[in-house]
């Protein structure tokens, strides 16, 4: 971790149903490159709102939201942000369940302008490093919970991106698969300096991370 910030929001607010729910009112926070930090917080906090705007899932109404370099609200196509910036890790995976494995995890290199054959290369080098070798040609539906989010995180980390966002990565496996997952997010972190974002419910989960935010009635708890 170094003392550059890589998330810098102020005063951030997102309202839904025409502005009759706050789901953010005026969150003001920074995190540094290659940090690790949990975001906790009750059902309707407002936590996972706070992920998807640091992933330009969503605009915010009001403030300021830069993310490795780009201001989120002034620019108005986040997708080239997305594809370079950020991997994804979902609570229920996200994958697409007609393709392989190993075409799922090519699915975000699409436009980073590799050849087939080399994102096929690196799809497979990261399937390896999540010890899934042997299921490159299997079907998600063919894996259990545990190896289909271990290729989720395969796919987050195909653009080599600068953020992890996990929102809820545990939250659907059982506790031996859960621990595993939770360790290969934090060897993934320590050994590549990746900046680890992960929103959690589960205490235990957010202890693993350098700080821990928590996030009540969609403003940061102090």
């Amino acid at each position: 971790m170094n003392d550059e910030n890589i998330v810098e929001i102020k005063n951030l607010k997102k309202g839904f149903d025409k502005g009759k729910i706050t789901a953010l009112n005026g969150i003001d926070l920074t995190i540094k490159k290659g940090e690790f930090v949990s975001i906790i917080g009750p059902s309707g906090s407002g936590k996972s709102t706070l992920l998807n705007m640091i992933g330009a899932l969503d605009r915010p109404d009001e403030g300021t939201i830069k993310v490795a370099g780009y201001d989120l609200k002034g620019k108005k196509d986040l997708s080239e942000f997305r594809s370079r910036e950020i991997g994804f890790i979902f609570q229920l995976h996200n994958l697409i369940p007609n393709l392989s494995v190993v075409e799922n995890v090519e699915i975000p290199m699409f436009e980073s302008g590799l050849s087939g054959k080399k994102m096929r290369e690196k799809a497979l080098i990261l399937l390896d490093y999540m010890n899934l070798s042997d299921k490159v040609s299997r079907k998600p539906t063919e894996l259990s919970g545990g190896e289909r989010q271990r290729v989720a995180i395969a796919r987050s980390l195909a653009n080599d991106p600068s953020i992890i966002l996990a929102d809820e990565p545990t939250g659907s496996l059982d506790s031996k698969n859960g621990e595993m997952i939770l360790k290969r997010l934090k060897d993934l972190h320590d050994k590549e300096e990746v900046t680890l974002i992960m929103v959690t419910h589960d205490l235990n989960v957010a202890a693993l991370a350098e700080r821990t935010i928590e996030v009540l009635d969609g403003k940061i708890k102090v």
